[in-house]
């Protein structure tokens, strides 16, 4: 058994072109993607279908920043983040349950640096453009592109709103800074899709959801889904898919 497969439960020899990278598997989203189950390692856990690979890395930038720099070393060409977010303020169609593109994301990645308030809104990292442009035009009117910020502390974002609106951003997760930053030193092509389930201060993700905004992010993530499987799968899977 390699290295990489005691990691990922896959040797990397089975590894698809296209990888779509998980921080979190919410209920039904593998039924979704069409992956039966995934392979357990000892940090990831991942699975195939005829198409693509899916890897859960669990969540923060680092576990993420790693996968991606581990598939350096396979077939992996296009990798595509699907994720969770939430939202700064709602406006112009973003709300609970929108699905997002990021165009831009700043690395706060830094726990300290936000107590310390250093080095945060710098020079953000991008998708490939042409990964990017190829994702939203398959959408159609699904996915709004918008401008991120990767952050450390689901604490400090509630203080963090002006600051957030001051820099354009439009959204925040815990992952896509690293992501994309991972992708660019690897030189792989990149591209992000990620869901809205909370509205920082308005409907934070520590509060009860009614119903009816439950009802809405599962709809969102089962959405989200099959635009990716459907955009995997018609733009991304020629003669030579997976290998």
């Amino acid at each position: 058994m390699t290295k990489f497969e005691r990691l990922f439960g896959l040797n990397e020899r089975d590894i698809n072109k296209t990888c779509v990278l998980l921080p979190l598997v919410p209920k039904g989203v593998l039924r979704q993607l069409r992956v039966s189950r995934l392979q357990k390692g000892s940090l990831y856990s991942s699975g195939n279908n005829g198409y693509f690979t899916v890897i859960n890395t669990g969540m923060g930038p680092g576990l993420t920043g790693d996968a991606v720099l581990y598939l350096k070393g396979t077939p992996c060409q296009n990798l595509l983040l699907f994720g969770s977010c939430a939202l700064v303020k709602e406006k112009d169609g973003l709300a609970q349950g929108g699905i997002v593109s990021p165009l831009s994301c700043y690395s706060n990645e830094s726990f300290s640096n936000l107590l310390l308030e250093g080095g945060l809104f710098k020079e953000p990292f991008f998708p490939d453009k042409i990964l990017h442009k190829m994702l939203a035009d398959r959408s159609g009117q699904e996915i709004k592109e918008v401008a991120c910020a990767t952050i450390a502390s689901l604490k400090m974002e509630e203080d963090m709103v002006e600051l957030f609106v001051k820099n354009g951003v439009d959204i925040v997760d815990m992952e896509c800074s690293a992501f994309f930053s991972a992708a660019q030193h690897a030189k792989r092509k990149a591209a992000a899709l990620l869901y809205i389930t909370d509205v920082i201060k308005d409907k934070p993700f520590y509060g009860t959801q009614d119903p009816k905004s439950r009802l809405v992010i599962a709809s969102s993530i089962r959405l989200a889904a099959d635009i990716l499987s459907r955009f995997i799968e018609i733009d991304l899977s020629g003669p030579d898919r997976g290998h």
